[in-house]
């Protein structure tokens, strides 16, 4: 029995040592903020590693068959949309063409593969998009028929001469500005309306020179009257709707800037309808010949 009693005191007073030191070292811990209770190894990184800033989450790089769109620091990343537009441009004498609102790059690098002998300026109000646009064209095989730079489209001038340009304009009249600065300045048009646009895109060009422009469905009699005002004319339609039955939500345009001794004539106007999905989700035979030429699975 004395035994016994010597073991239990030694215990108590073991136990009572190690619970005064853990007391003592977790006040000192919590005054210095590193008091944590036990976490999972799997869990901890998750939880305590530096949240990354927005730019640090990585957008994959888009890949073609010819080049590769690098896209983590540009306002918008590439849209199946862009794509479809780009290769539905069907430029029938431009060989100095105007990117307006570049971006990534997308339309030029796509213009420049369609059309060896063109050569493709971008402007871009967004300075990271356009260093990003140059890295991508510098990587591509066209790289010295391209070129980009930071401009304001309702300032821009230039030495050159442009017979062809192609816009996606980015943006929705009378939509709220997004709270995201970046996306603020591609997507908001308080002072680049569609009027402005045309308007624009008719002083930067040659006589007979040839517009692309990607819009909202919405808008289409709108910028057939725009157009108009602003001595184009227009002569091609695409309505794009997502499946067979969704209704178009995007309208690819195609005018030419009327000579200064044009005669106003009676040309219907051409439509056509463009599909990109089946109903089961699939590429659409339409689709598939559009891009066969870009895209990696096709």
């Amino acid at each position: 029995m004395p035994k016994l009693k010597k073991n239990a005191s030694f215990i108590a007073v073991t136990i009572y040592i190690f619970l005064s030191n853990f007391a003592t070292k977790s006040s000192h811990l919590r005054k210095q903020n590193f008091f944590t209770i036990p976490i999972h190894p799997k869990l901890k990184s998750d939880i305590f590693s530096p949240k990354p800033h927005k730019n640090e989450f990585m957008r994959k790089p888009f890949a073609m068959k010819q080049f590769s769109v690098a896209q983590n620091e540009v306002a918008l990343p590439v849209t199946s949309d862009a794509c479809v537009f780009a290769a539905l441009a069907e430029f029938q004498h431009a060989t100095q063409i105007l990117d307006v609102g570049s971006g990534t790059g997308i339309l030029s690098l796509m213009l420049a593969q369609k059309y060896p002998l063109s050569h493709i300026h971008g402007i871009d109000i967004h300075q990271p998009s356009v260093i990003q646009a140059q890295l991508n064209s510098s990587n591509s095989p066209f790289a010295k028929r391209i070129s980009f730079s930071q401009n304001d489209f309702l300032h821009f001038e230039s030495t050159q001469s442009f017979d062809g340009i192609i816009c996606n304009p980015p943006f929705f009249e009378n939509h709220l500005p997004s709270t995201d600065e970046t996306r603020r300045l591609a997507r908001h048009t308080d002072s680049l309306t569609l009027t402005t646009l045309t308007a624009r895109c008719a002083r930067l060009l040659q006589p007979l020179g040839e517009l692309y422009l990607l819009l909202p469905a919405s808008s289409q009699n709108q910028i057939l009257e725009t157009l108009s005002q602003n001595q184009f004319s227009t002569h091609t339609i695409t309505s794009i709707q997502a499946t067979p039955s969704k209704q178009p939500h995007l309208i690819a345009v195609y005018a030419i800037k009327n000579s200064p001794n044009h005669i106003e004539n009676q040309t219907p106007l051409r439509t056509i309808q463009y599909t990109h999905y089946t109903a089961d989700g699939q590429l659409s035979p339409q689709a598939t010949e559009l891009l066969k030429d870009f895209y990696l699975a096709l």
